[in-house]
């Protein structure tokens, strides 16, 4: 493929008539544009088709342009109107054409209709009428009332399908102000949306269990910002000089954070959205925070648990394969967890949610050389010392991620796993509501599960026979153990 391709989602939202993605094609195959992915469903969304384009710059550009001028773009998000309507009408042939013909004035589409008789004299005709101009809406009610009784009824969610035709628009509407998102991020969250919608369709998910799915882990990770910020915290001496400092959030990985007392050092970072509420914990846990030598260890290059690599001022250690994940990100590219298509949609979303901002790579500090590109093993690549601490780093196989590492202290014994070892026992119960989202979303949260299952077995033999250790994993609580 050559260098120069680039892909494009184009969200369009076509007229429903016959040969209307024929002509969008027609202008793809125009500008030498190669289709890779189209999803529509019109159970979910009546106008809106997502196309997504390989092409070069040039050739999107042009496709854009002409997609515009004959007006298949979306590229706002401005919520048409759903007015749902009672009109009592006599129960006779030809009662209803009237309104018909109202609505064809005024070029208004019936997302919605249901009638019942009443009485054997009127019939009730319920409406959901799609008003792209909002300024139409008094001269359609005053022209209908001119003949029939007319009521305005409310929308209600037990109606699902009064609104399915303008669904992602209201969708996005409700993401735009929970996270006040600008209108590229909301378009991307739309996208993003259809295509793990479109995943586990092909599965035998339902659209209303998807979406319901997604809502709920947005509105999830927004609900702790601020004052509902409320992480567990807790200290462990672990040796005559160094602390160990563990921060359990709502949801996202833990932090840990070593300190001599001079220096600190971090493992995994959490969510960028709490990045002003964990600064404002470390500089209330840590005296002259902003002034102290800082490192950071990643356990891998998931958002979940780099949010704060952009905000901590601190060098980055790290093997090359999450340097290289880490690298994509930031060159817009899919990173290692998004190169397996189960997960690309989540993970972007996980990125607009959190506002995650790619770290600096000049701040990489890279822990290993000549370390195979693909191996089986958990491999030992290195070592970081911390005060009197050495903390050997093992790489594994990519089960959970490629480039997936667990640090090893052999005196005293502490073994942090990262997300090759979760304790879901000691998951509260929102972390454990929220560590069931993402297996649905991406249907494993591993990308390879047979090495999923060897690396979690070959972490716990790092461990001796009748050893005690305490074991700190990607999320859950701290555990001590004896083989």
């Amino acid at each position: 493929m050559a260098s120069n391709m680039k892909t494009q989602t184009f969200i369009t939202r076509m007229p429903d008539k016959p040969g209307a993605f024929m002509l969008a094609t027609k202008v793809i195959t125009k500008h030498n544009g190669n289709i890779i992915r189209v999803s529509y469903n019109k159970a979910v969304d009546f106008h809106m088709l997502f196309v997504e384009v390989r092409a070069d710059e040039e050739a999107l550009n042009e496709i854009t342009k002409e997609l515009l001028k004959i007006g298949y773009l979306e590229n706002d998000v401005s919520e048409s109107r759903v007015i749902v309507v009672n009109i009592k009408m006599k129960d006779e042939p030809g009662s209803l054409y009237p309104v018909l013909k109202i609505l064809d004035r005024y070029d208004i589409n019936i997302s919605y209709i249901n009638s019942n008789e009443e009485d054997g004299k009127f019939q009730n005709f319920k409406m959901g009428l799609l008003i792209e101009n909002p300024a139409l809406i008094k001269c359609v009610l005053d022209d209908i009332s001119e003949i029939y009784p007319i009521d305005i009824i409310n929308y209600a969610e037990e109606e699902p399908n009064l609104d399915n035709t303008i669904f992602y628009i209201r969708m996005g509407n409700e993401i735009q102000k929970l996270f006040n998102l600008g209108t590229d991020k909301t378009m991307e969250f739309i996208c993003e949306s259809n295509r793990v919608f479109q995943m586990l369709q092909d599965r035998g998910e339902t659209p209303n269990k998807v979406f319901e799915y997604v809502l709920h882990l947005a509105k999830f990770m927004s609900r702790y910002r601020g004052e509902n910020f409320n992480p567990d915290i807790t200290k462990h001496q672990i040796t005559d000089k160094i602390t160990l400092h563990v921060i359990e959030p709502p949801c996202g990985s833990n932090t840990y954070i070593l300190d001599n007392g001079k220096d600190l050092l971090f493992i995994d970072t959490g969510f960028a959205i709490y990045s002003d509420e964990m600064m404002s914990i470390f500089r209330t846990m840590f005296e002259n925070f902003d002034s102290r030598n800082k490192k950071i260890l990643i356990t891998h290059a998931d958002v979940d648990h780099c949010g704060l690599l952009s905000v901590i001022d601190a060098d980055i250690y790290l093997n090359e394969k999450s340097a290289q994940s880490l690298q994509k990100q930031s060159q817009n590219l899919m990173d290692y967890r998004e190169e397996n298509i189960f997960c690309l949609g989540y993970s972007r979303l996980s990125r607009i949610f959190s506002n995650y901002v790619p770290p600096d790579s000049s701040r990489f500090i890279i822990i290993g050389e000549n370390v195979p590109e693909e191996h089986r093993e958990l491999l030992r690549i290195g070592s970081v010392s911390f005060g009197d601490l050495t903390l050997e780093v093992y790489e594994g196989s990519g089960g959970h991620l490629y480039g997936e590492m667990v640090f090893l202290c052999r005196d005293p014994w502490i073994l942090f796993t990262g997300d090759i070892y979760v304790n879901v026992k000691g998951l509260t119960k929102e972390r454990s509501e929220f560590n069931s989202l993402a297996p649905y979303l991406m249907t494993s949260v591993n990308v390879n599960s047979e090495f999923a299952k060897e690396m979690r077995k070959a972490v716990f033999e790092l461990i001796p026979e009748g050893q005690e250790s305490m074991i700190c994993s990607g999320h859950g609580s701290i555990e001590t153990i004896t083989k």
